[in-house]
């Protein structure tokens, strides 16, 4: 996996440029893909990589794009002349010009943080932990099924503009999820067990797959036996998972600036307080957990802008979206760092990173105080949310607090539910204790993208949606 000759980019700016375009972008990526997984025994791999590069062109206001997989010179230089075409056509069907936000020019090379490279262990290595993981199943009598899934990317990226950016990145991701379904005199419990961070073949030695998979297991056997919760407004602890999907799903996207063009629930609320004072909410290149960086990570975005730590929400006030730079101007921003696209093929449109709510100064004894008698929510089972800030997320575990001690008292399948700063306004406290992880970290908006997001322990009052 080598970059693309600086000088063939060069070319195709200066030809972009003769083509009186205002603005010229070029994007080269060259993206490895592998996954793996095994299902009840069956195991499928695929692995392969995709390269190609990308024109976007602004002539009179208006964007033209092209891409193709072939970088040859003659290649790119065609790819610019029909994206100044298609510009110069949409020009004169539009009243509106786009415009662009200033940034600061940037030139650097860079690679994501790793101790050891993916590509330097094997993929017979790699197999081989997954069929030694899967052993442990036959542990658990109860577990009829399972999902072992492993995959990776390796993504090297280069973007010039006519304005004298060029960045390059190399940047790696793997991602790991088990998933076993216990079943008991006809009750159906799963457990599953996720992780995704930046970073390199050290990510087996912080989740050795035996240990995953065993917790994965464990949990849906003692799923199985376990009751769904009651229903209604309840003092409830979130994990950091759960506290990171929440501020991704039901606040974050609601921030995208592109989403708030289009109504969302944060248009017009710049400046203004929606939510309690104590909260923080940051979206950031960068993200360091216990032991690793977030899987967002993000040094640069796909319009070569340096990624910018963004305070969404600050003291409970609205304090800023996440741009790209046609959307900064317009909304008289400064540019975040967030227009991603998925392929060389993709338009970069304005996307989260890392996402995450700052820590307080409470401790989890402190919290399970404060909560009083309530319920411990530990883990993402699937969720969604929508442009108003409504959400719904399910849990994987729930344990009953009571007089302010964690129980063993364990429920399955709980729900939490309503509208995300409706919540942030019954912060009940504030945990100290800090950490990411957003499962597999994949956000579907239009297009993937590898995110991640976390937060401390966060008490709440918020509807529970169980069964009893």
């Amino acid at each position: 996996m080598d970059y693309i000759d600086e000088d063939l980019l060069q070319k195709g700016i200066d030809q972009g440029e003769k083509l009186n375009a205002e603005y010229v972008e070029l994007r080269y990526q060259d993206k490895y893909l592998a996954n793996f997984q095994l299902r009840d025994g069956e195991l499928v791999s695929t692995t392969g990589s995709r390269e190609g590069i990308c024109t976007r062109v602004l002539i009179d206001g208006s964007w033209g794009l092209a891409a193709s997989n072939d970088i040859s010179k003659e290649s790119i230089l065609r790819l610019v002349e029909n994206a100044a075409k298609m510009a110069k056509g949409a020009a004169s069907q539009k009243d509106s010009k786009i415009k662009l936000a200033d940034v600061e020019i940037s030139e650097d090379k860079l690679v994501s943080p790793r101790k050891i490279s993916l590509l330097d262990l094997s993929v017979e290595e790699k197999l081989k932990k997954l069929l030694d993981a899967s052993k442990h199943v036959k542990d658990y009598e109860l577990v009829k099924s399972f999902i072992i899934n492993y995959n990776e990317v390796v993504d090297k990226r280069t973007v010039f503009t006519n304005e004298g950016t060029k960045v390059q990145w190399e940047d790696m991701k793997p991602t790991l999820m088990t998933y076993c379904v216990a079943i008991e005199e006809g009750k159906m419990a799963s457990g599953f067990t996720s992780w995704s961070h930046t970073c390199g073949a050290e990510f087996f030695d912080l989740h050795p797959l035996d240990e995953v998979m065993i917790s994965s297991a464990q949990k849906a056997t003692n799923l199985v036996k376990a009751s769904l919760p009651p229903s209604g407004l309840s003092n409830l602890l979130l994990d950091h998972q759960l506290v990171g999907v929440f501020a991704h799903e039901a606040v974050g996207h609601t921030a995208e600036a592109d989403m708030v063009q289009a109504g969302s629930f944060t248009k017009g609320k710049l400046n203004q307080k929606v939510c309690d004072e104590r909260i923080n909410l940051v979206d950031s290149p960068t993200l360091k957990g216990s032991n690793w960086e977030g899987s967002g990570w993000l040094p640069y975005d796909d319009e070569g802008v340096k990624g910018k730590k963004t305070y969404i929400i600050k003291n409970g006030v609205m304090n800023s979206y996440l741009t790209n730079r046609a959307f900064a101007y317009e909304l008289n921003l400064e540019p975040t760092g967030s227009a991603r696209a998925y392929t060389f093929k993709d338009e970069p449109i304005p996307r989260m990173r890392n996402t995450y709510i700052e820590a307080g100064d409470l401790s989890l004894e402190e919290l399970y105080e404060v909560i009083g008698n309530g319920f411990f929510l530990r883990s993402l089972q699937n969720g969604q949310a929508d442009s108003s800030s409504e959400f719904m997320f399910g849990a994987v575990e729930c344990f009953a607090i009571k007089n302010g001690e964690l129980t063993e008292e364990l429920y399955q399948n709980p729900v939490l539910t309503g509208n995300a700063f409706e919540v942030l306004n019954n912060i009940l406290g504030i945990g100290k204790d800090f950490d990411t992880n957003l499962g597999q970290g994949f956000c579907g908006k239009e297009q993937p993208a590898k995110v991640d997001a976390g937060g401390p322990f966060l008490a709440v009052k918020a509807m529970l949606a169980g069964g009893n």
